[in-house]
Formats: C-alpha cells, sequence, structure tokens
C-alpha cells in the first residue's frame, strides 16, 4: 500500500539558493543597493569635473565592488549560522542605534539582585557573634555548623 505523505523531507528543501558568491538572491540585491548607494558619493563629486554621468557609473561599479568582495566576507561571516542571520543582525545593529524597528531586541545588560540576599546579609550581621545555633533562614549559601568549644 503505497502512503500519500512524504516520508523523507529534506531540511534544505525550502532554502532560498544561492545565487552568487555565496549569497542568496536578496543578500545579493540587499549588497547591490548598498553598494549602488555608496557609489552615488563620489559619483556626484566626480560629476562635477566629469559630467553628470559619472553618477549611475560610480554607483554601479560600487554595487558591482560590494557584491564581489562583500560575498566573500559575508559567506565567512555566516558560516554555521542560521539563514536569517544575516537580518537578525541588521535589524539588531539598528535597534542598539535607536532607530524605531518592529523588532524587539534586549539591548542593555545588567546584573540584577534580589533583596533577600541583601536582607541576609544583614540579618547575619546583626546576631551576635557567640551564637552556636543554626540560622533559621535560608540561606544562599551552603551554612556550616559552628561547633562547640572550637578555636577558630
Amino acid at each position: 500500500m503505497a502512503t500519500s505523505t512524504i516520508t523523507f523531507l529534506p531540511s534544505r528543501l525550502n532554502q532560498a539558493p544561492v545565487v552568487f558568491r555565496g549569497m542568496t538572491g536578496r543578500e545579493v540585491a540587499l549588497a547591490a543597493g548598498t553598494g549602488f548607494a555608496m557609489g552615488l558619493i563620489p559619483g556626484t563629486v566626480a560629476a562635477f569635473a566629469f559630467g553628470i554621468a559619472m553618477v549611475p557609473t560610480c554607483g554601479a561599479l560600487g554595487a558591482g565592488a560590494v557584491v564581489w568582495f562583500g560575498g566573500g566576507v559575508l559567506r565567512r561571516l555566516r558560516r554555521g549560522r542560521p539563514e536569517t542571520w544575516l537580518y537578525r543582525r541588521i535589524a539588531w545593529s539598528l535597534a542598539l542605534r535607536g532607530f524605531a524597528s518592529r523588532h524587539r531586541f534586549i539591548t542593555q545588560s545588567a546584573i540584577y539582585g534580589t533583596r533577600r540576599y541583601a536582607s541576609m546579609r544583614a540579618k547575619r550581621r546583626a546576631q551576635p557573634a557567640s551564637s552556636t545555633q543554626f540560622q533559621s533562614t535560608q540561606p544562599t549559601q551552603p551554612t556550616q555548623k559552628i561547633r562547640k568549644g572550637s578555636g577558630s
């Protein structure tokens, strides 16, 4: 009897295919757009000296350079990480710089303490030094018995 479901489904079935230099189509478009925007800056400066045709020319050269060299760098950075790593990294970088993002990230770190631990320290200090009884509170560290007649 034949089953109508697939018994083995490869994990790479729904992943985006690699298009160029280890990047997917979206990553190639992102790199090309970034390179084109970066190429517009020197293109506008060169347009005053050589003419208006330098703006798109420098933009295209910038896009090509970022796709070619950035592909190798991105391939090394992304090795062993999930396929959404680049997009999460970009969103996290934008969140660190304070730009509005629909993604919520933890961008601050701090050391938090409980009040119970601090109040237990105060209770221990308040007890007389000659006390030989166990403390009735729950300490955060293991207690040691205080032996009667010990020299220390």
